[in-house]
């Protein structure tokens, strides 16, 4: 009598097993599809941020070029003026046409 209970406290022992591992199995899957989830969410902030410093980063590129090239033209401007006024104190036309009397 004795191994009739010790096999039937075995098998059920391993039905219980097997409905442990299978809930243990489901409850690994749905883990799994979170994770794949708080993934997903994590990488689209990631991409906002970056997308944002990205454009912050070209809005300063831009706007330093831009400022270089307003000295480099403000400089050429005042060259310009420069030599007007210094061709109009020579007596010489600054426009390229003959002098008129």
């Amino acid at each position: 009598m004795s191994s009739i209970t010790s096999s039937i406290s075995t098998l059920l022992s391993s039905i219980l097993s097997i409905f442990r591992d299978v809930l243990n199995t489901i409850l690994s899957f749905f883990q799994s599809i979170f994770a794949v989830l708080q993934n997903i969410l994590s990488s689209f902030f990631n991409l906002g941020a970056d997308l944002l410093s990205s454009t912050f980063d070209l809005t300063k590129g831009l706007f330093n070029f831009l400022l270089s090239n307003i000295v480099v033209i403000g400089v050429l401007a005042a060259a310009f003026v420069g030599y007007s006024v210094y061709q109009q104190q020579q007596g010489r036309s600054v426009s390229g046409e003959k002098k008129r009397n």
